[in-house]
């Protein structure tokens, strides 16, 4: 009898834990698509090709590979999006078509993501698009500066204190409560427009300025939480993740949130060993690199040569090695990300496509779950 109860107990038990999970546990996998191929591109060519995109035959593709998510890049620090925005529209001063799409390629990949039950995941920039000098203005971002003064348009906005002494990105400077409102009301049209077809965001160059501003900010009547409320008022269960970089304390939170809205990790990195000092190396895991309770832990690196980039993905990144490490994150509760090169109409290179379909089938024969590394 005693052992009919304990057994009940842990099904139970099992059952509730289950249940608590949230959907990026559940979610094993996902890829991520930098798609800014249009980001050199002039208005007219740049409609072009996101009218390009064959979005059903690129969902056929994703749902093949077994993710259970997509982080799809709407735009970042290059100032053009692939979906219309009346609000950033306004601020620039232009219509739509010159730095937003006319087509909203964002709507039409959430609609066929969620006829095929794969969650999406909107990658948008903490801060002002960095490249121009004017969108930081008009947006009323903090200005790139030299020793503490405006450093102006003919400096670039990119540069570093190696090249120009005393420089300081936008990036690295606390933001505005202006911006603040701003990012607010521009991130806050998309969450309304997409509402649960967005099923969080993933925030890039979030840096320790930003947060170290945060109190501070809180005296203002617009700060992180309004700009935060102003993302989530589409879908308030929308998961967020904060980046300000690839190491463990920024990407994986091994020092605390960067945000204390975060609710998953960035995690960005590049395969599942950390290299250290003297050749040391450590497994990329849960367990391993805990993160903080409450923040889901999801790790994030580039399949093939870079972000968004190549056409075969790395000799190493094997099927075996990949569904090992995958496997291990999730058995210890965390998810993975695999960023995936796509071309401008949204064909994923055969190669790379390839290598993620392996993945299932390879998972179907390993015995042996255990991690290899």
């Amino acid at each position: 009898m005693k052992k009919l109860i304990s057994g009940i107990f842990l099904l139970l038990l099992s059952v509730s834990i289950h249940a608590n999970e949230r959907w990026l546990q559940k979610s094993g996998y996902g890829l991520m698509f930098h798609y800014e191929c249009f980001k050199n591109y002039n208005s007219e060519q740049y409609n072009k090709v996101i009218d390009s995109f064959d979005v059903t035959n690129w969902a056929d593709s994703v749902e093949s590979t077994g993710a259970g998510h997509v982080i799809f890049v709407i735009g970042q620090h290059w100032g053009k999006y692939c979906a219309p925005n009346s609000v950033y529209e306004r601020l620039l001063g232009v219509e739509n078509g010159v730095w937003t799409s006319k087509r909203d390629l964002i709507m039409d990949i959430g609609k066929e993501l969620k006829k095929r039950d794969i969650k999406l995941i909107i990658y948008m920039t903490a801060r002002a698009p960095m490249r121009y000098y004017d969108i930081i203005k008009k947006m009323g971002d903090t200005v790139p500066k030299i020793n503490g003064k405006d450093a102006g348009p003919k400096v670039n906005t990119m540069s570093h204190p190696r090249k120009v002494k005393g420089f300081v990105r936008s990036e690295h400077q606390e933001p505005t409560p202006e911006f603040l409102k701003n990012w607010g009301d521009v991130c806050g049209e998309w969450s309304m427009r997409y509402k649960d077809l967005v099923a969080g965001w993933w925030f890039d160059g979030y840096k320790t300025a930003m947060k170290n501003a945060y109190k501070k900010l809180q005296q203002e009547e617009y700060n992180i939480d309004t700009w935060v409320a102003a993302i989530k008022s589409g879908n308030p269960n929308a998961e967020l993740a904060f980046n300000a970089g690839a190491y463990p304390g920024a990407a994986l939170c091994t020092d605390g949130r960067l945000c204390p809205h975060q609710t998953f990790t960035a995690g960005e990195g590049h395969g599942f060993v950390l290299k250290g000092k003297k050749g040391s190396k450590t497994a990329v895991t849960p367990k391993n690199f805990p993160s903080p309770e409450g923040v889901i832990w999801h790790f994030l690196f580039p399949l093939s040569k870079g972000w968004g980039a190549g056409t075969e993905p790395k000799p190493e990144y094997t099927a075996d090695y990949l569904i090992k490490g995958i496997d291990t994150a999730n058995a210890q509760g965390g998810a993975v990300t695999l960023d995936t090169p796509c071309l401008p109409n949204g064909t994923i290179p055969p190669a790379v496509l390839q290598r993620l379909q392996e993945l299932a089938k390879v998972k179907d024969k390993l015995k042996d779950g255990k991690p290899s590394f």
